[in-house]
């Protein structure tokens, strides 16, 4: 299966309040998440629909307790489980950690550059 997101996602331990001007407060927990998108497990199931429009704040330890709450869209609603969409990417305030499959990649490889000597009669 091709991998269509653009941003690498993690699996966070934050959870979330989403604001709505008729539904109020909405809370749920974050499975996981990118600088540009979310998956949220709603504590309740409600009527979302694709395109709505809503305020999150994002909780938890590793998380910016400053930070203002973010417009986002919801970009997939399946249950309870809904994916959402920050509408301007939020690394301001948070990027995922490094990937550590790529650090291990980067640190085995040998790295030369032209002022090498190079024994080529071997």
């Amino acid at each position: 299966m091709n991998e269509r997101r653009e941003h690498r996602r993690v699996e966070v331990e934050f959870w979330a309040s989403l604001n709505h001007p008729l539904l109020g407060t909405i809370t749920g927990d974050v499975n996981d998440m990118s600088v540009s998108g979310l998956s949220l497990t709603l504590d309740e199931e409600l009527n979302f629909f694709v395109m709505m429009e809503l305020d999150v704040r994002i909780h938890g330890e590793g998380w910016e307790d400053s930070a203002p709450s973010l417009p986002v869209q919801v970009v997939r609603v399946r249950e309870r489980e809904i994916g959402l969409r920050f509408v301007e990417i939020c690394d301001d305030y948070w990027t995922p950690p490094p990937d550590t499959d790529f650090e291990l990649e980067l640190k085995s490889s040998k790295l030369f550059n032209s002022s090498d000597e190079y024994d080529l009669s071997a």
